[in-house]
């Protein structure tokens, strides 16, 4: 496969931190092109030997030696750029959420298969050699029959001046920032929605909701969600069936250097623990990489981010009015 050579838009944080290194490492995928409106691109771009330094996004969606695009703009602005990423004829990796609302997703996902061009909502977890174990151990009946499910992730926020995930009107808040992991996995291990869900959120002195708990039911197995900006960094995820349950104690987010755990233990107190260590990043990119050249969906996980998508819906509607939300997929708006 020719390398894929990829573009980002804006010097955010997790570009640096995360997609810009892990792409150095990616093979099949280079980095051609940065830009910035806050004339950090030249300064980014020296600092990762990126050839293309552009003080506009136009500029660089316009250069034809871009074929992919990563966007990590604040959520509110995601579904617009990778709209107009698309319209330029460029496959799209956009982080999560990739939309707010059916209708963008629609318009988006029309755009693609128009304009021939793949797009993909950005969970670097799916990716982690971890995940292919759990879905092993479930196969396999493992821990019989599940029962419930229970996803954890939470962060203390460095709260700088600005915070766009802090602030009104920029689809921030803890439920679209980090328990939209959740979400997506609890929807993936279920390959459902839930048919309802019940969340409580506190505020404090924000304007959004840094901390919340919702119970999701699917129908015979109930689900528990919690997510924040204000505890100490855990991202765990725990399945239990009728005869055992697996746990992960970096189920989410975790690094390339850590080891992952992956503990399946029997209902007698027997347990087994499987190691891994994974690049989730970097997977991420070459799989994104390799799609971009295949035949294959021009959105790939698009039932699950529609999924996702309408239960991030209901959640936000059950914050808003403290009372049980049925998720209804077709009214799917977030925020």
């Amino acid at each position: 496969m020719s390398t894929v050579r990829w573009g980002v838009l804006t010097t955010a944080r997790i570009a640096q931190n995360r997609f810009l290194p892990a792409a150095g490492r990616a093979r099949g995928a280079a980095v051609v092109a940065i830009s910035s409106t806050s004339g950090r691109a030249e300064e980014v771009a020296g600092r990762f030997g990126i050839p293309a330094a552009y003080g506009s996004h136009e500029e660089l969606l316009a250069d034809p030696g871009v074929e992919a695009v990563y966007v990590p703009f604040p959520n509110s602005l995601h579904a617009e750029w990778a709209l107009r990423a698309v319209e330029t004829g460029k496959h799209v990796l956009c982080e999560k959420p990739l939309v707010a609302s059916a209708g963008e997703l629609a318009h988006l996902a029309d755009a693609a298969a128009r304009r021939g061009v793949k797009v993909m909502e950005a969970f670097m977890y799916r990716f982690h050699p971890q995940h292919a174990k759990v879905r092993e151990l479930l196969d396999s009946g493992r821990i019989g029959d599940v029962v419930s499910i229970h996803a954890r992730f939470h962060f203390a926020m460095d709260r700088q001046p600005g915070e766009p995930r802090l602030k009104p009107g920029f689809d921030g808040g803890a439920l679209n920032d980090i328990g939209c992991y959740g979400v997506d996995a609890l929807n993936h291990l279920m390959d459902a929605p839930p048919r309802s869900v019940y969340a409580r959120g506190t505020s404090h002195s924000d304007p959004v909701e840094t901390s919340m708990a919702a119970i999701l039911d699917y129908g015979g197995v109930l689900a528990t969600l919690d997510c924040g900006f204000e505890g100490p960094r855990t991202n765990t995820l725990q399945i239990i069936g009728t005869l055992g349950h697996i746990t992960l104690d970096k189920a989410f987010d975790p690094d390339p250097t850590e080891t992952a755990n992956v503990t399946v233990a029997s209902r007698s107190g027997e347990a087994e623990t499987f190691a891994f260590t994974g690049d989730a990043f970097r997977s991420e990119i070459e799989q994104f990489s390799e799609w971009t050249r295949s035949d294959g969906p021009t959105m790939p996980f698009q039932e699950l981010t529609q999924r996702s998508l309408a239960v991030r819906a209901a959640l936000h509607a059950s914050l808003a009015s403290g009372q049980p939300q049925a998720v209804t997929p077709a009214d799917a708006v977030v925020g």
